[in-house]
């Protein structure tokens, strides 16, 4: 090391371009890298004692063992166009929880994760095709494990002393598993292949692995308590064993709750519906009447008729309010109450209006200097009792994006603590015009939010540059503390994507299942606390 650097805590090259060390000598470093490096040596982290790390959208190249017995690592996200991934990375961690792992990696490399013994699951990307040497030994925490369908090869000890995996999914594309594949897997009971067109298929007495060959099928992998020999006839049609099977277990979230709130009914609000529809001849009062609802009945939308009302805010106020039916198969008119219909008659104005912002999302530079270290010096002019005045920080927040809407809202009671709304969509939909937009029913659902909690506007948001290491570290403070809506397709926090995921955690949404009724109770009456919530929308 003829010439360096020293700078936040780290030690660079002459030029800033790599990153050789951590300087010891100080406690500058935070664990996270500032844009600009391009590539960090070998063994930069081996043995260090941060709990975190951030690798900049910058680099493009990570040296040998570079985190390598880090014992008290527990969460790392690397760049996010890093395109391939050095030998034992992460071999040692044995705190680690989660990685981040870029969309462009498409090979594993040897020892990636060994010894990770608290890793949950596997950040897999697509295009793998093989699982290398002991790239998942030891991994003592994974139970369950869906192999890639690219992958064809499993090499030696590529799983092996996994003691907690029960369960195992192979691809149909498999063509080769090392004799001690899974050595030390003592907790097997599972197995299955996806597809019946392979080389390998599930027995179907003892349900262990084998591979069909010419000279007599053999068993390749045994499942805990099965006996298992050697057979001489090959399996045309595997039954899909799946009776049992367990899939990838997430403490994060349920498998099977829906969200608490999506842009369609609840249970109780369509029957509610139901019971409102088959009462109508009897006016509001029947309601109250039903035994179901009687000691908490439901708020009824729709109160005193009222003749030629829009039917398009009709039919947007039923998909709110969960009606079921085909909206041109109603015959009969469905009226609002004056104060509803001020509030979808105001949302039917605003999704034309010139608040929308359809600028691309700043380049990475301006971001750059957007989110320097000074910010929250910069950004320190929002005033909490001035209401009127959009506060700096959203305003660079909605400068960032791919695409922002402003709705100025009519608040009818006391403002709350915090009187904006932040919805971040997680797809648009076109409009009548052809371009990309927020979805009417979206716009529409959070004004029927924004009327009960009485905010004074809506921002609403898509195309965060989360892949930017600043605007993320500034998005994640600055949302965590904000009423926050995510809109997205997914049907129950199993199936969130990953940008639901990331948003969740950066707004604090909790996807626990004895949270997630609560959410949804606190953003129908108007509360103190911040709402933190996530809606199904079919961007239809």
């Amino acid at each position: 090391m003829s010439s360096y650097i020293k700078k936040n805590g780290l030690i660079y090259s002459e030029d800033l371009h790599t990153v050789l060390g951590v300087d010891d000598t100080v406690p500058d470093f935070t664990g996270r890298i500032p844009f600009g490096a391009h590539i960090i040596d070998d063994e930069v982290f081996t043995e260090c004692p941060y709990e975190s790390i951030s690798l900049p959208d910058s680099v493009t190249k990570l040296g040998n063992a570079l985190f390598a017995d880090s014992k008290a690592l527990e969460k790392v996200k690397l760049p996010s166009g890093l395109t391939e991934l050095p030998d034992n990375l992460f071999a040692g961690c044995s705190a680690l929880t989660k990685v981040t792992m870029p969309n462009a990696v498409s090979a594993f490399s040897k020892g990636l994760f060994k010894n990770c013994e608290s890793l949950p699951e596997i950040p897999f990307r697509a295009g793998i095709t093989t699982l290398p040497e002991s790239v998942f030994e030891g991994c003592k925490s994974i139970k369950s494990l869906v192999i890639p369908p690219t992958v064809r090869r499993i090499e030696s000890r590529a799983v092996a002393d996994c003691t907690s995996l029960e369960s195992v999914v192979f691809p149909t594309s498999l063509e080769y598993v090392a004799p001690d594949a899974f050595e030390g897997c003592t907790a097997l009971r599972n197995l299955r292949v996806d597809g019946d067109t392979g080389l390998f298929y599930i027995g179907e007495n003892d349900g262990c692995l084998y591979e069909a060959a010419d000279e007599g099928d053999r068993i390749v992998l045994r499942v805990n308590g099965a006996a298992g020999q050697s057979v001489s006839f090959y399996k045309d049609n595997a039954d899909d064993i799946s009776a049992g099977f367990a899939e990838v277990d997430d403490e994060d979230f349920e498998e099977d709750d829906t969200f608490s709130a999506e842009i369609g009914a609840s249970a109780e609000e369509a029957e509610f519906m139901q019971v409102k529809e088959q009462s109508e001849a009897s006016g509001p009062a029947a309601f109250a009447d039903e035994g179901k609802f009687e000691n908490n009945p439901p708020e009824p939308v729709f109160e005193k008729p009222q003749v030629n009302e829009d039917r398009a805010v009709d039919s947007m106020l039923a998909d709110i309010m969960g009606e079921e039916k085909e909206r041109s198969a109603a015959t009969e008119d469905v009226a609002v109450s004056e104060e509803e219909s001020q509030v979808l008659s105001h949302t039917m104005s605003v999704m034309s209006d010139s608040s929308l912002s359809t600028e691309p999302a700043v380049s990475n530079d301006e971001l750059e200097k957007l989110f320097a270290k000074n910010e929250e010096a910069e950004l320190a002019t929002h005033n909490a009792d001035n209401p009127d005045v959009l506060d700096s920080k959203a305003q660079i927040l909605t400068d960032s994006v791919g695409l922002s809407k402003i709705i100025e809202c009519q608040p009818k009671g006391q403002l709350p603590d915090d009187p904006e709304l932040f919805v971040i969509a997680e797809k648009l939909v076109k409009d009548e015009n052809g371009k990309d937009n927020f979805s009417s029913k979206l716009i529409a659902c959070c004004n029927y939010f924004a009327k009960i909690q009485d905010y004074k506007r809506i921002i609403m948001l898509y195309g965060l540059p989360l892949d930017n290491d600043e605007f993320a570290e500034f998005f994640r403070h600055f949302i965590s503390k904000k009423n926050v809506i995510l809109a997205c397709e997914a049907e129950s926090p199993s199936t969130l994507s990953d940008f639901g995921k990331t948003i969740c955690d950066y707004a604090r949404i909790s996807l626990k299942k004895e949270e997630l009724a609560q959410q949804r109770h606190s953003a129908l009456e108007k509360t103190k606390t911040l709402v933190k919530l996530v809606i199904r929308d079919k961007y239809e």
